[in-house]
């Protein structure tokens, strides 16, 4: 038997919201590819105990089986890349339509006084992404261990208001300098205004990025 047959699928999202500061601004925070909301919300934790951001974390749509050695696990993805950029803006499209409903919520339930995003690895790419196409929604992002994808940005001269931070360990293997430099370099070269870190470590958000993020996001 054929057809087409809805399916729900329920995303674990977690959302810290300091009390004594309830209008404080808003960070959707986006982990890496593999890990969950409550991994992620573990690493960021010196972010968010300094109490002058709410953030929502919300877990990647797509499941994905990760290894820790010899125990396996299932985390989450943002997008698919099998190396074809077409079918990558594809796939990153129907994240960035998640993650903008999710802000549409987030503005009518918390109405934060401003909206911002953070993201580590495949989620810094994906925090690039969406908020070069959407300036008039998000005021900041934070790129960690990950490039902005400003080559799929429509028009990076109608995102000059948005600030950016650029964190790299300096021995991150999977985004060398000069990968992450050709992130960087348009949105330079169309006025936006760039902060670049580089830290002593590898492909990992430290506590050390994670506070530096939030003093710039606050």
């Amino acid at each position: 038997m054929g057809g087409e047959f809805p399916v729900s699928v329920a995303l674990r999202s977690i959302v810290r919201a300091p009390a004594e500061r309830p209008g404080a601004p808003l960070v959707l925070a986006l982990h890496g590819m593999g890990m969950t909301a409550r991994s992620f919300e573990r690493w960021l934790k010196p972010a968010i105990d300094r109490g002058a951001l709410s953030w929502w974390v919300p877990q990647g749509i797509l499941p994905h089986e990760a290894s820790d050695g010899a125990a396996r696990r299932i985390g989450y993805a943002w997008y698919v890349f099998d190396g074809d950029q077409e079918a990558l803006r594809a796939s990153m499209d129907q994240a960035r339509a998640h993650l903008l409903g999710l802000a549409e919520i987030a503005l009518r339930a918390l109405r934060p006084p401003r909206l911002a995003l953070l993201g580590f690895s495949q989620g810094a790419y994906l925090a690039g992404y969406v908020a070069l196409s959407r300036p008039d929604l998000f005021s900041a992002v934070v790129c960690c261990c990950g490039r902005p994808k400003s080559e799929f940005a429509p028009d990076l001269a109608k995102a000059r208001a948005l600030r950016v931070m650029a964190q790299r360990g300096a021995d991150d293997a999977s985004v060398p300098a000069p990968l992450f430099e050709k992130g960087l370099a348009p949105l330079r070269a169309a006025g936006l205004e760039v902060v670049e870190r580089v830290y002593d470590a590898g492909h990992r958000l430290t506590p050390e990025m994670a506070t530096d993020a939030a003093e710039f996001l606050a």
